[in-house]
């Protein structure tokens, strides 16, 4: 190419992005202008809201169900409540030893000696601060719901596996599981199930289980074709080669399906408090309601604690192999560069050698046991008695920890009364958060500085953006959301944008969209403003990225229920408190993506920069920037997801919106107007993650990244 030629896509390219900005501030204006004409807020016709009657029918659909149905519900959730209680009532009644140690050994077993210590700690503090029956019956209500989650999950991740029909008409309603917000499920299951534990597990298990199914179909699928064929040359059937190669081989995938189940029925199991599920949740929410920060922060370290044990947990068993190791790997409990420390040999050392001798005591009982059952076992079957010492003996654990259980059992029976949590062990820190948080809420600065952040928010970002979207009209914001659909996906995306918000429209609640719309952006740009220079210093800075990294771990495993507890101590209630909840729950994903971004751009780059005389701002604006964007995309868009999931549990403290329609259906049994408002939730969502993915794509494919 000639350097005329040149010049020339310079300048089309140039002008071509002076008219993109030029037409955006011509549709910006026309908007302002529109608003300012509105005496109210925007609304579809009553011609088209009052014809399209979609509450009416999921009402008449709801008493239609229960009028015929109501004696199969029953039967359902009287089996799932009898589980319940048993699995309760066995926690509770039970020595707080016995619970202790058949949540501690399986760490162990599966996580090493770092899980194990880390699980006393989250045992000993479920305990303190006065939550040890609440925890164990959310333990109770999350186990239940994982079982049925997984043994129903990998029936139906079978099935789509040996079946493309199945899977096709499996996929869509997956699709539509995992994209309704987890608070909407509460509404079938409250109204065919009624209130208490039974409805709470049934509702965990309709929204905690698409991963399992997905994650069983894709791991059998991906079986090597060889492996079949071999095993198939062999002569095994269709079940022989189900059972005994496709499900051993996907079970790394099944694993991780788990996790994700795992993660998500604590999620949920943690809001089924609003459908009279007891636990945790509820002593957050009484919290919440009484306005007890102390209690409340117990209630939300406790749901902490517990998200990360199991998570840990359902992570070690992804990469547990199906035998031991026959050593103890070397355990460090503080950083490895402070082994230069006397005082951390110190700690170390003592927590290492007994390790060594508990494991030591554990092989020598188990090879006993294993060695006595081979020996009888020989008398019955003399060729396979070898095979059982054998498969014992690489299981040092597992016979220990059941003896561990029954002497227990045996003590608490006959000897010892073990009862409860000790109470001399009980260390509460209510009163000393409340103190803190009272001192704080009383200090001038502290005064200042969130008095001056709420205004902010509000008066400069809040109140002109709602107030500008919801009364524009609609047909106007249906429009720029069909064009900037056409332009950035396609005409088929763009006509199914226009189809879902007439439906948001046709429902009634346009104007609770756009508040919701407003939240979410303002969150967004918030998230923005914070994250995009942590990320920065993160990428340039490793030991402030070490401590961020443990920071952003734990705000992604705490339930979204858990943030409104912070903001609610510092900031109150209120519109711009739901906004600071949503900023504090989905600014993790711009973090680490803008992190992330910046540091895979090449060094060679910021090489070239330097030899030319560029400074590190220059460098930064001019090449790392740009060439991260995609990754900032990605970045935008999970915040945008997380934002907008967030919004149907911000009512609590005082958010408006589509969120604040789903808890008055839900109050009002009025399930048809909570569901259309869940739904309006997720068709937003869902157009707005389209529209930032095709635009990820289109950055990738300018910097040729990703092929046309």
């Amino acid at each position: 190419m000639s350097s005329e030629q040149t010049v020339i896509v310079d300048k089309s390219g140039s002008s071509k992005s002076v008219i993109t900005y030029v037409a955006i501030l011509l549709v910006f204006l026309v908007a302002l202008f529109l608003s300012s004409q509105s005496e109210g807020p925007s609304k579809l016709p009553k011609v088209v809201t009052d014809e399209f009657t979609f509450t009416a029918w999921v009402n008449d659909g709801e008493d239609y169900l229960k009028k015929n149905y109501r004696w199969m519900t029953k039967i359902i959730a009287g089996y799932i409540k009898s589980g319940y209680y048993f699995l309760e009532d066995f926690l509770i009644d039970s020595p707080w030893l016995l619970v202790a140690s058949i949540i501690f050994l399986p760490c162990l077993i599966a996580g090493g000696l770092r899980l194990g210590l880390y699980s006393l700690f989250v045992i000993y503090f479920w305990g303190a601060v006065g939550m040890w029956d609440e925890s164990l019956q959310t333990v109770a209500l999350m186990g239940l719901s994982v079982l049925l989650c997984v043994f129903f999950g990998v029936i139906l991740g079978v099935l789509c596996s040996q079946s493309d029909r199945f899977d096709g008409f499996m996929k869509p309603i997956l699709d539509t599981m995992q994209v309704m917000p987890a608070f909407v499920y509460l509404f079938p299951a409250l109204f065919f199930f009624g209130i208490g534990g039974a409805p709470a597990i049934l509702a965990t298990m309709i929204y905690a289980m698409p991963p399992v199914i997905r994650l069983t179909n894709s791991g059998i699928r991906q079986v090597s074709k060889d492996t079949i064929e071999s095993a198939t040359s062999f002569g095994s059937s269709k079940l022989q080669l189900l059972f005994k190669i496709k499900i051993p081989l996907s079970l790394p995938s099944i694993m991780m399906g788990i996790n994700q189940v795992i993660m998500m029925a604590l999620a949920l199991v943690v809001l089924a408090c609003f459908i009279g599920a007891e636990g945790i949740g509820g002593q957050v929410w009484l919290a919440i309601r009484n306005l007890d920060v102390g209690w409340a922060m117990e209630g939300g370290l406790c749901i902490l604690f517990m998200a990360i044990m199991f998570d840990r947990f359902s992570m070690s068993l992804t990469k547990q192999k199906d035998i031991l190791p026959s050593d103890v790997q070397p355990f460090y409990l503080l950083p490895q560069n402070w082994e230069k420390f006397q005082v951390a040999r110190l700690i170390e050392k003592p927590i290492l050698y007994l390790h060594f001798a508990i494991n030591l005591i554990c092989k020598s009982v188990t090879n006993f046991i294993a060695t006595f059952v081979k020996y009888i076992f020989s008398i019955f079957n003399k060729e396979n008695a070898e095979d059982l010492r054998e498969f014992l003996s690489r299981r040092y654990y597992v016979i220990p920890s059941f003896i561990v259980f029954i002497i227990i059992s045996l003590v608490d029976s006959y000897l010892i009364s073990i009862g409860t949590f000790p109470e001399e062990w009980k260390l509460s820190i209510r009163q000393p958060i409340a103190d803190g948080v009272k001192s704080l809420t009383i200090n001038p600065g502290f005064i200042a500085f969130t008095k001056g952040l709420r205004a902010f928010v509000y008066l400069n970002l809040l109140r002109p953006l709602d107030t500008f979207l919801t009364h524009i009209p609609w047909w106007y914001t249906m429009s720029v959301f069909v064009a900037i659909g056409y332009f950035t996906v396609g005409l088929r995306f763009a006509i199914i944008t226009a189809l879902l918000l007439l439906f948001i429209g046709a429902c009634g609640i346009w104007p609770q969209s756009m508040i919701t719309l407003s939240s979410v952006l303002v969150s967004v740009v918030l998230c923005f403003a914070i994250g995009v220079p942590l990320g920065i210093i993160a990428s340039y800075n490793q030991r402030f990225k070490e401590v961020l990294n443990v920071v952003l771990d734990a705000m992604q495993t705490l339930p979204y229920f858990c943030y409104l507890i912070p903001v609610l101590m510092f900031f109150g209630g209120g519109i711009v408190s739901a906004v600071l909840a949503t900023v504090i729950y989905s600014i993790p994903p711009i973090i680490r993506l803008t992190a992330l971004g910046l540091t895979q751009v090449s060094g060679t780059y910021s090489e070239v920069s330097r030899s030319f005389g560029g400074t590190l701002l220059q460098t930064l604006q001019k090449i790392k920037f740009p060439l991260a964007v995609p990754s900032l995309v990605i970045g935008f868009n999970q915040t945008v997801v997380m934002a907008f999931a967030m919004q149907i549990v911000t009512p609590l403290i005082g958010g408006k919106g589509l969120g604040l329609e789903v808890f008055n259906g839900l109050a009002r049994s009025d399930t048809g107007r909570g569901l259309a408002a869940g739904i309006g939730i997720v068709l937003l969502a869902i157009i707005i993650d389209r529209i930032t993915l095709a635009w990820t794509k289109k950055q990738r494919q300018a910097l040729g990244l990703e092929a046309n």
